[in-house]
């Protein structure tokens, strides 16, 4: 699925990748479809794990975290990307996938409201509304920085963290080395594990 994408990837395939036969690999996955909700369950999962475990860090060292995990990608996590994308895609007629989805993003937004709830914030901007512009930029970037070669991963980064940092009203600190040495050990074993 990281390769071809859903839609190419076939029961054949995933049981290759497998080194099962096919009808081995049905007794685990009833359906290509099943696999899917896995993968969409093994991503929300991880992803809200590593970002929630800096909940109660300071708003500052909650941005760089959440910027340096969204935006710093490997050639592997790139294909991710477009596994998470045809995630949102699909789940418009999946309903599984979509609860998944409606999960993480309940999850996501009462993050980024008590990340905004623990700053200055924006002269008449609400924590719930700094979270919603913060999401909008955030889904933006990530998928025009897909098709725009003008928008690689590093300007991608930059323009999100002053974006953070400007609708939290705090003084942009551009380098993620303000980090305290407890969350630079939880953002370098969440990218060596990524």
């Amino acid at each position: 699925m990281l390769t071809k994408g859903y839609a190419e990837t076939r029961l054949t395939d995933l049981a290759r990748e497998a080194g099962i036969s096919v009808s081995h690999f049905l007794y685990y996955f009833d359906s290509k479809e099943a696999v899917l909700e896995e993968v969409c369950e093994e991503v929300v999962e991880q992803t809200l794990a590593e970002i929630l475990s800096y909940r109660d860090e300071p708003p500052e060292e909650r941005i760089h975290v959440l910027v340096d995990h969204v935006f710093i990608r490997s050639v592997v996590a790139r294909s991710e990307l477009g596994v998470i994308l045809e995630l949102i895609a699909l789940s418009i007629h999946r309903s599984k996938i979509r609860e998944k989805l409606d999960h993480y993003n309940r999850e996501m937004m009462a993050y980024l409201t008590d990340l905004f709830e623990h700053a200055p914030r924006k002269p008449g901007v609400s924590a719930r509304e700094a979270a919603d512009i913060a999401a909008a930029i955030w889904i933006g970037l990530l998928t025009n920085s897909q098709y725009d070669a003008g928008l690689d991963d590093g300007r991608a980064r930059r323009l999100f963290r002053r974006s953070l940092f400007d609708l939290a009203n705090i003084r942009n600190l551009e380098s993620p080395t303000v980090l305290s040495n407890v969350s630079q050990k939880k953002l370098r074993t969440a990218r060596a594990s990524a």
